[in-house]
C-alpha cells in the first residue's frame, strides 16, 4: 500500500493537527503528519519542530523507543543555530526526565540535564529579540537537579568504602 500526498496548501492546518496530537500524547500521530509534509518539503522548518518533540515525547512511552539518528538528522535541517542548540537541549533534557523515573538512572539523568544547560547557555546568545526560551529551560533544568538532588555518576574506583574488604 502507498500513503497518498497532502496537498501543498493544507500544510499549516495539518500542522495544526500534529500540534493537538502531540498535546493528546499521541506522539506517533505527530510524527506521521510530519512526515506527510516531509514529502512535500523535507525540511519544512515549523514541521522540523514538531517532529523534534514529537520523537521527544516518546521517551515519556515506555514501549517506545526514540531513534537517535532520526532525532539528529532533524536537528541538523534547523536553519536556526538558535533552533539547533536549543532543541538539542530540549532533547537531551526529555531524555534525563525520563531516566530519572528509575532510580539506577539517576546519575545518568543529571549527566544529560548538565549537557542540555550547556546547550542551553550556548543557544541563549543567539536567541531572537524577547525569546528567553533557553533562559528558563536552563533554569528548569538547575531547579531538576536541586530538587531532586540529583547527582554525578561515581565510578566504582572513586567510591569512597567504608570497612574492610
Amino acid at each position: 500500500m502507498k500513503c497518498h500526498l497532502i496537498h501543498q496548501h493544507s500544510i499549516d492546518t495539518v500542522l495544526d493537527k500534529a500540534r493537538q496530537y502531540r498535546s493528546l500524547l499521541e506522539p506517533e500521530l505527530a510524527i506521521s503528519i510530519c512526515l506527510d509534509v516531509f514529502a512535500l518539503d523535507e525540511n519544512h522548518q515549523n514541521a522540523l519542530v514538531i517532529y523534534i518533540l514529537a520523537l521527544t515525547d516518546l521517551y515519556a512511552h515506555p514501549n517506545s523507543k526514540v531513534q537517535l539518528q532520526k532525532l539528529n538528522g532533524a536537528i541538523a535541517k534547523l536553519k536556526s543555530e538558535f533552533q539547533a542548540k536549543y532543541y538539542s537541549g530540549i532533547a537531551l533534557e526529555r531524555k534525563a526526565r525520563a531516566l530519572m523515573k528509575n532510580s539506577m538512572s539517576r546519575s545518568f539523568a543529571y549527566n544529560l540535564l548538565i549537557e542540555a544547560i550547556e546547550l542551553y547557555d550556548q543557544a541563549q546568545p543567539l536567541a531572537p529579540k524577547n525569546c528567553d526560551d533557553a533562559i528558563l529551560r536552563h533554569n528548569a533544568c538547575v531547579r531538576t537537579i536541586q530538587n531532586e538532588h540529583l547527582s554525578p555518576r561515581q565510578d566504582m574506583d572513586d567510591a569512597s568504602w567504608e570497612g574492610d574488604l
